[in-house]
């Protein structure tokens, strides 16, 4: 668990599929930053959901499985942008960046991330 301070929040959305819950990213909503590690790992055990948290200045963090089936992909999506920054990682270290997001996302949290047009 994180060393913050309890009563943060970031807004969520997500897809689980297999039980036919969602939220729009339309219409996010707010979530416990020390829960958002958490419902990644519940979302992203099937293949086809995904989660997307977004940031007090309205970028979004995008998490799905990769191709592969084990890893994590995350991209970092900012308003207004042509393309993203994307990094695929071991599922526990992807977890580890989600159990710890800071307030306002920036490149700093997906290092060694790709630019994708």
């Amino acid at each position: 668990m994180s060393d913050r301070p309890p009563g943060r929040q970031l807004r969520v959305f997500y897809r689980d599929y297999a039980n036919a819950v969602s939220i729009s990213s339309a219409r996010p909503e707010a979530l416990s930053i020390d829960r958002v590690a958490a419902l990644a790992e519940h979302l992203l055990g099937d293949a086809d959901n995904f989660l997307g948290v977004v940031d007090a200045s309205d970028a979004i963090l995008q998490c799905y499985l990769a191709d592969n089936g084990a890893d994590i992909t995350l991209e970092l999506v900012y308003p207004e942008a042509t393309g993203c920054l994307r990094l695929t990682l071991p599922r526990q270290r992807a977890l580890a960046i989600l159990d710890r997001l800071p307030d306002t996302f920036d490149e700093s949290l997906l290092h060694g991330a790709q630019y994708i047009d």
